[in-house]
């Protein structure tokens, strides 16, 4: 499980919104130093899973629409990543595990990525932003 740039440019773009006000592209891409192509993909995922609303016209913009205390970062990096495995061979699908079982290597990794994921679901995005 990777952070991606997407990740964390929707991240970034939480934390210009964590004041719950309504904020428009131009002025989250300038805060947060995001590419305006990416903020507008990113927004749009973001909008498609509930965790932000647009508000269209002269005053519009993008807003919170989920409390951060409610979210942890691994609910976040779900949400916008394909996987969520930090390497290959975590999935069902990998051809090096055997029959017996999954071998050392993946053992191992699967271990890392079970703390991996336990920490990053331990605190809110809103906590990890104060």
């Amino acid at each position: 499980m990777l952070i991606t740039r997407r990740s964390d440019y929707a991240l970034r773009i939480c934390r210009v919104l964590s004041d719950y006000k309504i904020h428009n592209v131009t002025e989250i891409c300038r805060i947060e130093d995001v590419p305006k192509a990416f903020a507008y993909k990113i927004l749009r995922e973001l909008e498609q899973k509930s965790i932000v609303r647009s508000e269209r016209g002269n005053q519009g913009g993008y807003y919170l629409n989920q409390s951060l205390d409610e979210l942890t970062l691994f609910d976040l990096v779900h949400e916008l990543e394909d996987d969520v495995f930090i390497i290959h061979c975590m999935k069902e699908d990998c051809d090096r595990n055997h029959t017996l079982g999954p071998c050392s290597v993946h053992q191992e990794i699967a271990r890392i990525q079970s703390i991996l994921e336990t920490e990053m679901r331990r605190k809110s995005i809103a906590e990890i932003l104060m």
